[in-house]
């Protein structure tokens, strides 16, 4: 069967590829089109070619703002786009939207182009002097880049859309809003919560400040003074590079005096969730929409997670879940102690938090709204080929 055409997926890291869009790239392959993915690592990856990906390689992925390794990064993406020729390109979280858009100006390519925004990270909201020095000039840059003709912004959330056509980096009428990249409601299944154990509640994140480790691990402590029986989880590692990345140091000091379980990098999200009794990501980032709070909603799950954009998307407050102030320990401490304190509640928020999975954030539904995306572009560029040419 003729492919529809070339698409070209660009996603930074090769572990977010499986972790986050597989499901998105099995959908574009059914869809017709022959997938080329750009992302790092990718020629070493032999499972990208049984699933009937072409690969090609970026640089290993960074968050450092040094312009050295980005620059890079745009090297290889103009080079890739120059030779692969796609007939639409999709670029994912607002870094590597921004490089993918130079090289598409650079090259004066009018290939139909989507940019996800899946958050603003710490861009927007970093006081971090390099980050703010990057901040000061990075809109009209981003004006540029994600302008042009035959392309659309996918937004996770309803307030990163607002603030950069506020900003004025995107216009409305080229912004769409998507919910989150998905959750696989059929591999994450509400279980029955584990009986006669010591209840656990699970963070599960890259070990940023702004992801509210260090609350995360003050509320434990509360709790715990208070003679309250619980497990305190987390999941992740440091972010090397990541200049508001813990160190390894300090999450192995929280481990050994006790007030948390540091579990390391996990591959079995799935069976962690089963077993945990409530999941949090009391985050003060600038998040999409969190995958792992997707996840936990998928597992019937009850969450506790800040009233932040993208995180307060996911949860109906006081039905599927709690929302809690961000930076409040004390606020967090409190609706941990709320829930392990009654499994009943517990599994009625678990309930509430499947149905609004199942609803909402299923990954089916997800990519349908994208691949909609895709064929109003697409479609749309042809016809104005088809009218150039007459």
């Amino acid at each position: 069967m003729a492919h529809k055409g070339k698409f070209l997926l660009v996603v930074g890291n090769i572990d977010t590829f499986w972790t986050h869009r597989i499901g998105l790239a099995r959908a574009i392959i059914k869809d017709g089109w022959e997938l080329h993915l750009a992302t790092s690592n990718a020629s070493n990856d032999k499972q990208l070619l049984q699933e009937g990906i072409i690969p090609h390689d970026l640089p290993s992925y960074t968050s450092s703002l040094n312009p050295i390794p980005q620059a890079k990064v745009f090297v290889a993406l103009t080079k890739i786009i120059k030779n692969v020729r796609p007939d639409i390109i999709h670029a994912i979280t607002i870094r590597y939207s921004f490089w993918t858009g130079l090289s598409r100006r650079v090259l004066n390519c009018q290939t139909p182009c989507v940019f996800t925004i899946a958050g603003l990270g710490s861009l927007f909201l970093s006081s971090h002097a390099s980050v703010r020095a990057v901040r000061i000039g990075i809109v009209p840059l981003l004006r540029f880049v994600l302008g042009g003709a035959h392309h659309k912004v996918i937004f996770q959330n309803n307030d990163d859309a607002k603030t950069l056509i506020k900003l004025g980096a995107v216009k409305k009428e080229n912004a769409v809003l998507i919910r989150g990249s998905g959750v696989d409601i059929h591999l994450f299944k509400p279980v029955p919560e584990p009986q006669n154990t010591i209840p656990s509640v699970l963070f599960c994140s890259r070990l940023l400040r702004a992801k509210g480790i260090g609350e995360f691990v003050h509320a434990a402590r509360i709790v715990k003074s208070k003679g309250i029986s619980a497990r305190f989880l987390v999941v992740g590692d440091v972010a090397i590079g990541n200049h508001d990345s813990i160190t390894r140091a300090q999450i192995q000091e929280w481990h050994n005096e006790g007030s948390i379980e540091w579990l390391g990098q996990r591959s079995d999200i799935e069976e962690l969730m089963a077993q945990s009794a409530l999941v949090t990501l009391p985050s003060y980032y600038g998040e999409g929409v969190p995958k792992v709070l997707l996840e936990a909603a998928a597992s019937g799950r009850p969450i506790v997670t800040t009233t932040m954009p993208g995180c307060r998307d996911v949860v109906e407050d006081g039905v599927s879940g709690l929302l809690v102030e961000p930076k409040n320990a004390w606020d967090l401490a409190a609706a941990f102690e709320k829930l392990l304190g009654d499994s009943a509640l517990r599994a009625s928020m678990g309930l509430a938090a499947r149905k609004r999975a199942e609803d909402m954030f299923a990954l089916e539904k997800i990519n349908a709204k994208t691949l909609a995306v895709y064929r109003t572009l697409f479609f749309a560029n042809e016809k104005a080929a088809e009218s150039l040419a007459a």
